[in-house]
């Protein structure tokens, strides 16, 4: 395997050409649209509500600064959110009015913001502005949460699974976040901030990434493509 460092790999698939980021977000380059798949906003507040480890609760607003960020860069047409942008369906009672203004300033400062909804999120707050929708139709591109059949001639961009790679340098192994990419589908990393991994190894992206695939990792601000078998 060999690495090519990067801030953004440039994907030319069947439906169109692609960046992935790595601050995690995928442009479709010829549709001015930034995708950006689980945000889970309000995951750490749900844990503390829950008895568990006590995270804190920055996690949402350090969301929200990244996307900003993200979306200043680009300055797309269109931003869709690929689904479980809030963790829980009772994230509305713990979002609060300065992160719902934040979020409806990024909402604002693009012509259209999709929210694409999720099995943690079927709903989204009513604070929030921007259409709901099961799934969005961009050109070739097929943008659902879970995997889906984009057609012969599509693709598919999902999230999800929140695929994580794990690979040895030769130093060791390191892991971090990845896309991972097929021929039909390209599973985007997760965007939260305390949203963790499933490895790729896993079976779970046996069927999700059928065929030849490869995998671009993230890691301190850059990415990595890897063609080949992972350790």
């Amino acid at each position: 395997m060999s690495p090519q460092k990067q801030t953004a790999l440039i994907e030319r698939t069947r439906a169109g050409v692609t960046a992935c980021d790595a601050r995690k977000g995928l442009m479709l380059l010829d549709h001015d649209t930034l995708c950006v798949a689980d945000l889970h906003f309000e995951k750490a507040s749900f844990l503390q509500m829950n008895g568990h480890a006590p995270l804190p609760t920055y996690d949402t607003r350090d969301s929200l600064h990244r996307l900003a960020g993200l979306v200043a860069d680009y300055a797309p047409k269109t931003v869709v959110a690929l689904g479980d942008s809030f963790h829980d369906i009772d994230a509305d009672q713990r979002f609060s009015e300065t992160d719902c203004d934040l979020l409806n300033a990024i909402v604002d400062s693009v012509e259209t913001f999709i929210w694409v909804l999720g099995n943690h999120d079927p709903d989204i707050p009513d604070c929030v502005r921007g259409p709901r929708e099961d799934h969005a139709q961009v050109g070739g591109f097929l943008l659902t949460h879970h995997p889906h059949d984009p057609g012969p001639d599509g693709v598919n961009l999902c999230g999800h699974y929140h695929p994580k790679l794990r690979v040895n340098t030769g130093r060791g192994k390191v892991s971090g976040p990845c896309f991972a990419v097929s021929e039909e589908r390209i599973i985007l990393p997760s965007f939260g901030t305390f949203t963790g991994g499933l490895d790729v190894e896993d079976i779970a992206f046996k069927s999700a990434l059928p065929g030849a695939h490869r995998y671009h990792m993230v890691r301190k601000d850059r990415i990595y493509r890897f063609d080949g078998a992972v350790i």
